[in-house]
């Protein structure tokens, strides 16, 4: 189709060539005459037809057999195919003479890469990259001028505009990877909620770029024969006295700002009852209270006080950092974050360093005691320590989480720390409860194993017995019958073959 199209182009062009042509007069060079061993002479034609002759040369080419179609485009035009290779040789050499070939080659080129392209012919996926290339660049150039029409007609219009898009691209690319940070604030504040990875690289880097953090806490007062200076500096909560008698299964918080040397002291405590129902009778088994001892030894030793805690409100996470001025590659210091919604600037999330200050644990003599705490760090939000604390009691195990803020620094809102306090106990009150129920789980479950296991090796061992009894006593049976009905029963010869007459050897 393509081919019978080019030739009607041809056949109309050289008609209206023949009858539109003007009157002048055109002598032929002998020379050029064909007779004489010349090529013809130039076809004196526009550039279209030019143009045209050059189509049908590429798509005789480009067909699938050419000298078929260079035989059929002859016939259809009453030529010779070699009348018209020449034809299309002179047209060529014609241009090359000229200096248009390459020009119209590459427009000819670019048709019918364009036509084959649009009638969905074979080249269509080669093709597909370079239309969606073209669709995306013609987009973005109306885009462009769009965009430079609006600014030159309404400039303030299109810079609000502008300003607005780059905000979205700024916090759609930082609010995944830090929860945007706000800069210039009193402590690290971020208006989304921070990513784990980010908020303990951020603590990290700080750790390591300035040697160690140094601790908030305010400097003990210098006035002499003052009793207010054992109360300040890393460690003051371990000789905080906490009032924990009165503590029942119902979280309590109190809040304490009379105390000499502190401006504020927010405890919040809860009592793990003891409950004999949970433990089997088995005098071998362990007590609910060991149960229970055992799950909150484990809780504070991996450091999960906010594991049963929403992580849009408040997220605590402890590691390990290098300590630096030790100058060993092996000795670390033990880091955490706290992140607490509405603690940061303009009500978002406040980020809080800290750094360990104390464990102290006692077993021996007396009730459990176990106490950890962690001293505030430059850089966050208040100023003061933190001590995560359980106690045994008669009535069972009081965990208790007191935040102790010195006078002169800086202390959090008091709903806040109570909503820190009361969430950090319950937390560990729930974990403890699931820590105390996987522990009987997979104790009952190793016991259930056990009986299995011991009842099936017994039962083996009987079927094994039973099964040996019967084969020796079938045995002695068939030993028995034997000898009774053969004469000859007992009379071997080493070699195991019976005794035989000599007259058969």
């Amino acid at each position: 189709m393509l081919c019978r199209r080019w030739l009607i182009a041809f056949v109309c062009s050289a008609a209206l060539t023949t009858t539109c042509a003007l009157e002048a007069t055109w002598t032929p060079n002998d020379a050029d005459n064909v007779d004489k061993g010349g090529d013809g002479g130039p076809l004196p034609m526009s550039l279209a037809q030019r143009k045209q002759l050059l189509e049908l040369e590429s798509a005789i080419v480009q067909s699938q057999d050419p000298q078929a179609t260079l035989s059929h485009v002859a016939q259809q035009n009453g030529l010779s195919p070699e009348d018209l290779v020449g034809m299309l040789n002179r047209n060529r050499k014609d241009l090359e003479q000229s200096g248009q070939l390459e020009q119209m080659q590459s427009e000819v080129n670019a048709g019918m890469m364009q036509a084959q392209g649009a009638g969905g012919g074979r080249t269509m996926s080669a093709t597909l990259p370079r239309r969606i290339l073209g669709l995306i660049s013609s987009i973005f150039v109306a885009l462009m001028k769009t965009t430079a029409v609006q600014i030159s007609r309404k400039p303030k219009q299109s810079m609000i505009v502008a300003l607005m898009l780059l905000a979205t691209f700024l916090v759609s690319y930082n609010a995944p990877r830090n929860g945007i940070v706000i800069p210039f604030s009193h402590g690290h504040t971020t208006i989304l909620q921070p990513p784990n990875d980010y908020v303990e690289n951020w603590f990290v880097n700080k750790w390591t770029s300035a040697n160690g953090w140094e601790n908030s806490l305010p400097a003990p007062p210098q006035k002499k024969g003052s009793k207010s200076k054992k109360l300040f500096g890393v460690g003051m909560t371990s000789s905080l006295d906490i009032d924990i008698s009165d503590a029942q299964e119902e979280i309590k918080v109190e809040t304490r700002r009379d105390e000499e040397g502190y401006a504020l002291i927010t405890t919040a405590y809860k009592l793990i009852s003891n409950d004999d129902d949970t433990a089997n009778e088995d005098e071998d088994d362990m007590s609910a209270e060991a149960y229970i001892q055992e799950s909150v030894k484990s809780i504070f030793l991996e450091r999960k006080f906010s594991e049963f805690i929403s992580a849009k409100s408040i997220r605590f996470r402890s590691f390990l950092v290098s300590d630096e001025g030790s100058g060993n590659e092996d000795d670390v210091t033990e880091g955490a974050t706290l992140v607490v919604n509405r603690m940061g600037d303009f009500g978002r999330y406040g980020v809080e360093p800290l750094c360990f200050s104390y464990e102290l644990e006692e077993e021996e003599d007396g009730p459990i005691t176990h106490c950890i705490g962690y001293h505030t760090l430059k850089g966050g939000h208040f100023d003061g320590e933190i001590k995560f604390s359980v106690e045994q009691t008669d009535g069972g195990m009081v965990v208790s989480v007191s935040l102790a803020c010195p006078k002169g620094g800086r202390a959090p809102p008091v709903r806040l720390a109570k909503a820190l306090t009361s969430s950090l106990v319950e937390s560990i009150v729930e974990s403890t409860a699931m820590r105390m129920k996987q522990t009987m789980s997979r104790r009952n479950q190793s016991k259930l194993y056990r009986a299995r296991a011991s009842g099936s090796a017994s039962l083996k061992r009987h079927l094994r017995y039973e099964q040996e009894k019967n084969q020796e006593e079938m045995a002695l049976e068939r030993k028995r019958k034997w000898k009774r009905n053969n004469p000859d029963a007992g009379h071997y010869r080493p070699s195991g073959h019976r005794l035989r007459s000599p007259n058969n050897c």
